[in-house]
Formats: structure tokens, sequence, C-alpha cells
């Protein structure tokens, strides 16, 4: 994560701290077109994965 151990503001990257579009689609385009970004949020999605019950759909 950017600064900090929790995503406190929605419309920034939690990883790189950069402005967003738009929380949610401007979260998913952001992540594509930033390879660091992306990798972080995949390493992310590994590891919540087991915690949510009957998997993650996003």
């Amino acid at each position: 994560m950017a600064a900090t151990d929790s995503w406190h503001d929605p419309e920034r990257c939690p990883f790189c701290g950069e402005a967003l579009a738009s929380p949610g689609a401007g979260f998913v385009d952001h992540t594509a077109e930033n390879p660091d970004c992306e990798a972080k949020f995949e390493t992310w999605r590994d590891r919540i994965g087991g915690d949510v019950r009957g998997g993650w759909s996003g």
C-alpha cells in the first residue's frame, strides 16, 4: 500500500496513491495501465481469497 496499512480514500490507488478517475471502474482501468499496481492488487487478492466465502468474483 502507498503510505499506510489500510485504504482510506477510494478516490486514490491504495498501492501508489495516484488519483483515480472513479472508484471501481477507475481502479480497474488504473491497474490495467500500471503493472506495478496490478501486481500488488493480484498479491492482495491471493492473500484474501480464502477469507471470502464462496470465492472471490472481483
